[in-house]
């Protein structure tokens, strides 16, 4: 079996096979081909199966590097500014402070972390503003991960997880008071119907924040 540096977490959920990865890769490599980038038909053909294949495109990216990322990374897979005086963790954890103080979360609140990853940032707002918290993410592994790490962190009151494709949550209409995505929402096929999904799924008057790669 292929073990990733989650393995610390003695965990037999937290390992994929040797089968499963390979699946995995051939799977991904299937929608980029050898000579996409160099346009043409071909691009043009894979480019139209990646947006019609996103779920298991980002599910099969994100089962492979998942451990690897937490490994170089940490838990919170994105980037921050960073100041000459504090570390990389500082670094990370202040983004996300800021984002919550910038959206005024208080321990009332019921918010959406719109392709949360491992969880991350939704732990360290959580323990900063007291909030509740759930990660919506329709990647399998991620979710069983993350739920290890809430319950070692004690949070599993205040941060949980939902399955499901953010661009059609399975919520009802004005279910969060406000949502927020840190570096996910490059992977919508559509941003106008990921954000329109988020407005939907948010109370009048709430707030959505975003970090987003602009490139």
């Amino acid at each position: 079996r292929v073990q990733g540096a989650l393995g610390l977490l003695n965990n037999k959920d937290l390992t994929l096979t040797k089968e499963e990865v390979e699946k995995s890769i051939t799977e991904y490599e299937q929608l980029y081909g050898k000579d996409s980038r160099k346009g043409g038909q071909e691009h043009e053909q894979l480019l139209r199966a990646r947006q019609e294949k996103y779920t298991s495109m980002v599910n099969n990216f994100y089962d492979l590097v998942t451990d690897f990322y937490e490994y170089g990374w940490g838990q919170s897979f994105h980037f921050a500014p960073r100041f000459k005086s504090e570390t990389f963790a500082e670094s990370i954890v202040r983004a996300e402070h800021y984002l919550a103080l910038r959206m005024g979360l208080k321990t009332s609140d019921h918010v959406a972390d719109i392709g949360c990853g491992v969880g991350g940032p939704m732990r360290n707002i959580a323990r900063f503003t007291g909030c509740k918290i759930t990660g919506i993410n329709n990647n399998q592994y991620q979710i069983i991960v993350g739920n290890k790490h809430n319950q070692n962190a004690g949070l599993e009151k205040t941060c949980g997880f939902m399955k499901s494709d953010f661009m059609k949550i399975n919520v009802p209409n004005n279910h969060f008071d406000h949502a927020y995505a840190i570096e996910a929402t490059c992977h919508a096929p559509d941003k106008v119907g990921c954000y329109s999904e988020v407005h939907r799924i948010i109370k009048p008057g709430g707030y959505f924040s975003c970090y987003e790669w602009c490139v």
